[in-house]
């Protein structure tokens, strides 16, 4: 009894039971390999439906974010024209308060936010409602 073993009529029946469980087995990875194929073409469909309804999520964040930007441009060119009203009333007005102060004065401080106001929001304004009008001809 060096490093060979006697093989017995047990350990005979144990070498045969995992012969046969191993075929088993290998006939079942055989099944499972073809139903994976089988079920390839679903996997497939579902990918394809996935990609077209991202594609769509795509085409509709496109139209609503210019949406938004049309109506961003537009809120800030009313904000714009808004703000020069108000300073060019309080340019105005203050004068009248103190004594020290006159019109030409307040006017010659404030006239270039003035104009850097109302071009600003008269550009926004028009860039906003073209854009709209457009955006809006194209989606029908």
């Amino acid at each position: 009894m060096d490093t060979v073993q006697e093989e017995t009529p047990q350990a005979q029946e144990d070498w045969e039971e995992s012969d046969e469980k191993n075929v088993q087995a290998d006939q079942e990875d055989a099944q499972q390999i073809e139903d994976v194929g089988e079920e390839e073409p679903v996997e497939e469909t579902k990918q394809d439906n996935r990609n077209k309804n991202e594609r769509k999520k795509a085409a509709h964040s496109a139209k609503s974010k210019t949406g938004f930007v049309h109506g961003l441009s537009a809120g800030l060119g009313i904000g714009c024209i808004a703000a020069f009203a108000m300073m060019w009333i309080a340019v105005f007005f203050t004068p009248r308060l103190s004594s020290g102060i006159t019109y030409e004065s307040m006017l010659s401080v404030f006239i270039y936010p003035l104009i850097y106001l109302l071009g600003l929001g008269l550009v926004t304004l028009t860039i906003g409602i073209i854009g709209e009008y457009y955006a809006g001809k194209i989606r029908g």
